[in-house]
C-alpha cells in the first residue's frame, strides 16, 4: 500500500518541478515583454522628437539633405518598432502557452494529490478495520476463556 503512495507522491513531486520550470519560464518571458514595451516606448519618443525636428526647422534652414536624414531616421525606428512589436506579439503568445501549460499542471498536480488523500485515506480505514477485528477477536476470546 505505500508503495502504490509513492507513486502517487513521486508524480506529483514531478508536477510540482514541472510547474516550477514553467513559473521561472513565465516570470522570464514577463520580464523579457516588459523590456520590449519599454524599448518600443522610447523609439516612439525618439520618432515623435525626430518628427518635432523636422516639423520645426523644415523651413529653408534645412537643407534637403538633411531633412532626407532625419527622414531615414524617422523610417529607421519605425523598421525596428515594427520588428520589436512581432517580439512582443510573438512573447505574449509564449506567455500564453506557457500559462495554459501551468494550469494543465496544476490540474494533474491537483489530481494526484486527491489520489493520494483518497489512498492514504482508504489505507488509514483498512488498518483500523483491521485493528478492530484484531481487538474483537482479542475480546471475543478473553470473554470465552472467563466463561470457562
Amino acid at each position: 500500500m505505500t508503495d502504490e503512495n509513492n507513486i502517487w507522491k513521486s508524480l506529483a513531486g514531478k508536477e510540482t518541478a514541472q510547474l516550477m520550470r514553467l513559473s521561472e519560464r513565465k516570470e522570464s518571458l514577463f520580464l523579457q515583454k516588459k523590456k520590449l514595451i519599454s524599448r518600443i516606448a522610447d523609439i516612439d519618443q525618439y520618432i515623435f522628437d525626430y518628427t518635432s525636428r523636422l516639423r520645426d526647422e523644415s523651413d529653408f534652414e534645412y537643407g534637403v539633405q538633411k531633412i532626407n536624414g532625419i527622414m531615414k531616421m524617422i523610417t529607421q525606428l519605425m523598421s525596428a518598432k515594427r520588428d520589436l512589436e512581432v517580439f512582443d506579439l510573438q512573447c505574449g503568445e509564449a506567455l500564453r502557452i506557457v500559462t495554459n501549460k501551468i494550469v494543465g499542471h496544476q490540474v494533474e498536480l491537483l489530481k494526484y494529490n486527491k489520489v493520494r488523500e483518497r489512498h492514504q485515506k482508504q489505507t488509514f480505514l483498512n488498518e483500523k478495520m483491521r485493528d478492530d477485528k484484531e481487538l474483537d477477536a482479542i475480546a471475543l476470546h478473553n470473554f470465552i476463556a472467563d466463561m470457562k
